[in-house]
């Protein structure tokens, strides 16, 4: 080969080698600048949806109440034309009035078992004498005839007032508390049932029920008659009267001064709250616990009957309560009404 081919031979392998770098420089920088491809992501999952906070009842337009509003409760006892308990009523068959305006009846029932709270005031004055003996074994046979659920308080009275046991479901507890109960002194039969009402207000139960066993005449009470009717109002406890009379035929009592119930007064204080007075004669024999027995049995067979009123004054006013049985021939019991700033006192 001649020596012009050889040079010749070798600047073409330079200019070979030459553009074999630039061609490998160019792909090394276009490898470096060109967009890199990213992962693939993960499917992403569906945002929960915002969720929305509890609704608070009592925030809510259409459950919130008044809250001057409370449920009036009416306790009723319902008697045939033979003064007999009239069994197995329903909601349909009782008509509610406050004032005259019929009410919509919100509460209905008829429970055989609901426990009661009892409170009883044994008259201890002069007057109770020869009646002592009987009143107390009235009481016993009624403690005797409580079921265990039941509780009651007992309080004596003469001229003063005193609680001889607090609330109790241990009958043997009120069969003790009656041993040293005298008579003597006069009657502040008003004054008791004022402190009883105080006391009631620590019952457990909601059903309340006061009862007094008496010759029912009032004599030293610093309360009047007026005063002890208000306090009663203002209550839900239905008061009883247990009335021991004197017997003009018993040649015994025409010996000494006679004592009668006070007809007007016991009439009065139960008809109030829709309860009821019994009247038993001293000296006669009675069977103490079929009277017992007959208490309780109206005690359960009573109806309560609740409504919200549809009109509630901003005064201190007296709302009379009245309640109709759609059956012919029935005879209702229950309380006369009710005061409307109690029952806004306890709403707020």
């Amino acid at each position: 080969m001649s020596g012009i081919s050889m040079n010749a031979y070798k600047h073409a392998w330079i200019i070979v080698l030459v553009l074999c770098v630039l061609f490998a420089g160019t792909l090394v920088i276009t490898a470096q600048t060109a967009p890199q491809n990213p992962p693939e992501a993960a499917p992403q999952q569906a945002a929960p949806p915002p969720q929305t906070p509890p609704v608070d009842p009592s925030q809510d337009p259409k459950y919130r109440l008044n809250v001057n509003v409370e449920l009036v409760n009416v306790v009723a006892t319902v008697l045939d034309e033979q003064g007999k308990y009239m069994d197995g009523l329903k909601l349909a068959d009782f008509q509610v009035f406050e004032d005259g305006q019929e009410q919509k009846i919100s509460f209905f029932s008829h429970d055989l078992r609901v426990p009661i709270s009892v409170g009883v005031l044994i008259d201890a004055s002069g007057s109770m004498r020869h009646k002592l003996q009987q009143a107390l074994q009235t009481v016993r046979e009624i403690a005797l005839a409580l079921s265990p659920q039941d509780e009651m308080f007992l309080v004596s009275f003469n001229s003063d007032v005193e609680i001889r046991r607090k609330f109790t479901s241990n009958m043997p507890d009120i069969q003790r508390s009656m041993r040293d109960i005298k008579a003597g002194g006069e009657t502040a039969a008003y004054d008791a049932i004022q402190i009883a009402m105080d006391e009631m207000k620590t019952a457990k139960h909601n059903k309340k029920i006061l009862l007094m066993v008496t010759d029912g005449f009032d004599t030293k009470s610093r309360i009047n008659a007026t005063q002890v009717e208000d306090i009663l109002k203002r209550s839900e406890v239905l008061v009883y009267a247990i009335g021991i009379d004197d017997d003009d035929e018993d040649p015994l009592v025409l010996r000494r001064t006679r004592y009668h119930i006070y007809h007007y007064m016991l009439g009065r204080l139960t008809s109030i709250s829709g309860g009821r007075a019994f009247r038993l004669f001293t000296g006669r024999n009675y069977a103490l616990n079929s009277l017992a027995t007959v208490l309780l049995e109206e005690l359960h067979q009573q109806y309560t009957l609740g409504y919200y009123p549809t009109s509630v004054p901003d005064k201190n006013v007296w709302r009379q309560v009245d309640v109709k049985v759609r059956k012919n021939g029935s005879q209702i019991r229950h309380r006369m009404g009710y005061y409307v700033n109690e029952a806004k006192a306890k709403a707020n």
